[in-house]
């Protein structure tokens, strides 16, 4: 997804997200909330909405090659870098909710535990009860991000209104990942006035965007030109037209 070509899209006012109510913000990594709605959240929470965030992988598949962050130890790192993103976003700990899936393994519905994490998720909506639920887009490049959407497709959503946010398309997309204007609306929301939180939120992700974990050549890091895409005063989402 190349940003500019929704440019001509009316920014909507960062006030519209008063009409959002209780939020579930979906992750399927931690950094996804950060890069995807870190403005969304800080406006959610400036006026006074209910945000919860819940992390769906473990995320240890980062840096599998590290000795000095085994898996246990990434895992620990990861969930405490969104404890953090999460912090500065004033969603408070007690509304993020880990979920340990396999990093890269999140349940599809072609895969084995897939009803389980649909009905997990369907405990979990039933808890929180959103009115608004961010999930990453149906077909955005990466296989935990399309599980996610499965998922939450799966549950019991008929109350909660979906957006669905991208993060690898422009990346890494290929023909038919995009969104088509036949089942979706894209819509961007101003936040301008928040950017700077949300920058600082992805910042906190140090073990995706620095060499903190040195030891392992494969090891995963965001380059500064994906880390560019996020840097722009307004965050796109996509409305299911069905």
């Amino acid at each position: 997804m190349n940003q500019e070509k929704y440019n001509h899209i009316p920014l909507a006012p960062e006030q519209c997200v008063t009409g959002f109510g209780t939020t579930l913000i979906v992750a399927p990594h931690a950094d996804d909330e950060s890069l995807g709605c870190g403005g969304v959240i800080s406006l959610l929470r400036k006026y006074g909405q209910r945000v919860y965030i819940v992390l769906l992988s473990d995320g240890t598949r980062s840096h599998p090659n590290s000795k000095a962050y085994p898996r246990e130890k990434l895992r620990d790192l990861r969930e405490r870098e969104l404890l953090d993103a999460a912090e500065i976003l004033s969603v408070p700990a007690e509304n993020i909710i880990f979920c340990r899936y396999p990093d890269r393994n999140v349940p599809t519905m072609h895969s084995e535990g897939f009803d389980g994490a649909v009905q997990n998720m369907a405990k979990l909506l039933a808890i929180v009860k959103p009115q608004s639920i961010f999930v990453p887009w149906r077909r955005d490049p990466h296989p935990d991000h399309r599980a996610a959407f499965q998922i939450i497709e799966a549950a019991d959503t008929a109350v909660a209104k979906i957006y669905e946010y991208p993060i690898w398309l422009e990346e890494l997309g290929v023909a038919g990942d995009e969104p088509t204007q036949e089942e979706s609306i894209p819509f961007r929301l101003n936040i301008s006035q928040v950017l700077h939180q949300k920058q600082e939120a992805i910042a906190q992700h140090r073990s995706q965007i620095t060499d903190l974990i040195s030891d392992d050549p494969e090891g995963f890091r965001l380059s500064p030109n994906m880390l560019s895409r996020f840097a722009v005063p307004y965050e796109t989402f996509f409305i299911s037209k069905s």
